[in-house]
């Protein structure tokens, strides 16, 4: 043993800082505000990307998504028991409860496994030893002692009845009251048999509410108050009377504070105390969802500015650090591995870079010359320039220090888009950089004129037209294989896949043209083009918005042999990423497919469900990978999540292999990883005497793993093993050492 130790201590290890191979990441906003309250110290907030809290002792920030516990990250209602356990609702029904002293999580899933449309927790309260939930369907009681659900009221009153849509609970003076967006329902707590309509009595405009919509229902000053869509109002000898110089005002929320009730519309603060109405704030960047009140703090949530903090006359914000919007789209890494994404076509936040560390947020209000906030795609560029494409106000040209050189459009060189009534009006469908450092912008356009400005390295702009025995189409994306031709898809708009040649090694060209034209007549599936992508031998995969993708197998003669992907057929195709191994990562509604190097079989498939939440949605918009590290990202409408592959470029000159970790504890969950392999490696693991133990095979990129067994299967015992990796024709050798300690 002694001179085991004596070994490893002379031994030189190197560890990689190279992630796991299978772990998640994510990464989602917590601008959007559903639901907050104060504990203690802490303010814990629901959002549309999770949980967070913030410690006021020392400023700090927790988040908590599907890497740490929760379900699903579209959070809608949060709450704490008397106990301190902390109660969290989700969009899909999901109820978690989590015991912040343990770090225990307990999950309940029968609301979400329930056939309704919607299943969105609208709300919590507790009253005694149960929680009320509050759902579009109705009421569910959960006995918090006995953990299980009881009760469910869904139908109130027999004229005029109310159906569901709760959105809050009140119990008073053993009374249960309930606002719906139908009116409000009460109803004796000890009746025999709540679940009966009958046992509850119903008020609406005709019993003198404002507005049938009520958000919620509270004790105010002994009285019992109603918030509606248009305006306050008290519950007087069994009929609602309105609070004067309220009627008009769509009430979000509300809170009872000793010193007076205070509501909120979408962008005004307000207090009613003394029967008096005062405008306590209306200056807020963000229309408002949520309000606590707590002595002399007002906690007021927003739909995309986080929480704010009024206190002796000012705002402070509360919000953790993380991308302004959850919608990151368009993705693309640079040479400095740093992730960028657009956020939108239409309702869009600008555009976003990731370091690693910091968001960096790129937007009109900060940058003006962006003129737009609609972005929504990126394309990396010569010398690590950056093409942000936009929505209407063309595209803006990034240098490799992220700073914004120019932004192109009706002004400085692109042709508008034609179809609209705006002359200033220029969307553009992307750009690809040909290896001369031209970068082809695809203006989309409603006629087949000019598709395509040049931007050369000289700064000049020159202009390619479609001859007119092409029909006309719109143009959505654009693709630069090894020939240097470039591909035009059309989206859902039909028309085919269209290709344009000036270096005239392609056939099937039209006459005295350098343009084709790809229909169903050529052995397309469909018209319908969403995506092109150049595989590693040159093969061309055209997904569709409807049927599937078809694979073009010769790019220098497209018309002689097209065949659909049949493992696919049907699926609608947001986008392909071909990585370094010649892996199709292909992202559909239904999650992420991965087809091996061939493409004859699925290898894999992410969904929410498979990875328990960790691919944040199964409409997966689009990919992006650091071609270096093998990370995977996936674009959302919920977040941007992201996983460790074993699909890094490969080295081109074997130097050093890499081992992490070293030294492997077994057994274990993960795998070791031998980094800095030359391309199809394969990899023998040897005891020190040179007995081979197993032999393995990688996935033809920059890494392999071994799951510390032999080839019998069995874990091996603890020792020093040697490494040797070499590729298909032993050109390439690489030498390393492990410690395994077997537990």
């Amino acid at each position: 043993m002694q001179l085991f130790f004596l070994i490893f201590l002379t031994l030189s290890f190197t560890i990689s800082g190279f992630g796991g191979i299978g772990d998640w990441k994510t990464y989602t906003s917590h601008k959007q505000i559903r639901s907050i309250f104060k504990q203690n110290n802490l303010i814990w907030a629901a959002t549309s990307g999770g949980v967070f809290t913030h410690n006021f002792t020392d400023s700090s920030y927790k988040i908590f998504t599907t890497l740490d516990g929760l379900k699903n990250t579209d959070i809608t209602s949060i709450i704490a028991d008397k106990s301190g356990s902390i109660w969290i609702g989700s969009s899909n029904g999901y109820i978690h409860n989590f015991n912040p002293q343990k770090s225990k999580w307990v999950y309940y899933n029968d609301i979400y496994f329930t056939n309704a449309t919607e299943k969105r927790i609208n709300n919590f309260s507790i009253y005694g030893d149960s929680l009320f939930i509050c759902t579009p369907i109705g009421v569910h009681v959960l006995s918090i002692p006995k953990s299980e659900f009881g009760d469910s009221y869904t139908k109130f009153g027999l004229a005029d009845q109310i159906t569901g849509k709760v959105n809050s609970l009140l119990i008073q003076n053993d009374t249960i009251w309930v606002a719906t967006n139908d009116g409000v329902a009460s109803a004796w707590r000890r009746h025999s048999n709540l679940a009966a309509p009958q046992s509850w009595s119903v008020y609406k405009t005709p019993q003198g509410l404002p507005a049938n919509r009520a958000s919620a229902v509270l004790l105010h000053d002994g009285k019992i108050f109603a918030t509606t869509s248009n305006g306050l109002s008290y519950l007087e000898n069994n009929r609602w009377l309105p609070v004067n110089n309220t009627i008009g005002k769509n009430i979000i929320a509300a809170f009872s504070s000793v010193d007076g009730l205070y509501f909120i519309t979408q962008n005004e603060l307000y207090k009613f105390s003394n029967e008096e109405v005062t405008l306590i704030e209306n200056q807020f960047a963000s229309p408002l969802t949520s309000l606590i009140v707590n002595d002399t703090q007002i906690f007021i949530g927003t739909t995309n500015n986080g929480v704010q903090l009024l206190q002796n006359n000012s705002q402070k914000n509360i919000t953790p650090p993380g991308p302004p919007t959850n919608n990151l789209i368009g993705l693309a890494v640079d040479d400095q591995n740093d992730v960028w994404a657009g956020t939108g076509s239409g309702n869009g936040q600008g555009f976003v870079r990731f370091d690693g560390k910091i968001w960096h947020h790129y937007h009109n209000e900060k940058y003006p010359e962006l003129l737009s906030p609609n972005y929504y795609r990126v394309d990396i560029g010569y010398k690590n320039s950056k093409w942000i494409s936009g929505w209407g106000q063309g595209v803006a040209l990034l240098n490799s220090q992220n700073e914004i050189v120019k932004v192109f459009n009706r002004w400085n060189g692109l042709p508008i888009t034609a179809g609209t009534k705006d002359t200033n009006y220029v969307v553009v469908a992307g750009v690809a950089t040909d290896p001369d450092g031209n970068a082809w912008i695809n203006v989309r356009t409603g006629r087949g004129d000019t598709l395509l400005a040049v931007y050369r390295k000289d700064s000049t702009f020159s202009y390619i037209k479609t001859p007119s025995s092409l029909s006309s189409f719109i143009s959505t994306g654009i693709t630069i294989d090894q020939n240097r031709t470039k591909w035009l898809f059309t989206g859902s708009n039909g028309g085919g896949l269209f290709f344009y040649c000036d270096s005239g090694v392609v056939r099937g060209t039209l006459p005295n043209s350098n343009w084709g034209k790809i229909t169903k007549a050529n052995g397309l599936s469909s018209e319908n083009i969403s995506v092109v992508s150049v595989d590693n031998d040159g093969e061309i995969w055209a997904g569709t918005t409807d049927a599937g993708i078809n694979i073009i197998y010769d790019a220098r003669n497209p018309l002689n042999r097209i065949a659909p992907y049949n493992p696919l057929r049907g699926q609608k195709i947001n986008d392909i990423l071909v990585d370094p191994t010649n892996q199709k990562w292909v992202a559909t509604p239904q999650g992420v497919f991965v087809l091996n190097q061939d493409g004859t079989s699925i290898t894999a498939q992410y969904t929410f469900e498979s990875t328990n939440g960790k691919l944040l949605d199964n409409n997966v918009q689009s990919l992006a990978m650091n071609r270096k590290n093998g990370t995977v990202y996936f674009g959302t409408e919920k977040g941007m999540s992201a996983l460790q592959t074993a699909a890094a470029t490969p080295v081109q000159t074997m130097e050093q292999i890499i081992i992490s970790p070293n030294p492997f504890e077994i057994p274990s969950s993960s795998v070791v990883t031998f980094d800095g392999l030359v391309a199809n490696s394969s990899i023998k693991i040897l005891t020190i005497d040179g007995t081979l133990l197993r032999e393995l095979t990688t996935p033809g990129g920059r890494v392999g793993i071994w799951d510390g067994r032999d080839s019998n299967g069995e874990l091996v015992s603890t020792g020093i093993y040697i490494v040797v990796a070499y590729n298909d024709d032993g050109s390439e050798v690489g030498l390393g050492k492990i410690v395994v300690v077997k537990k």
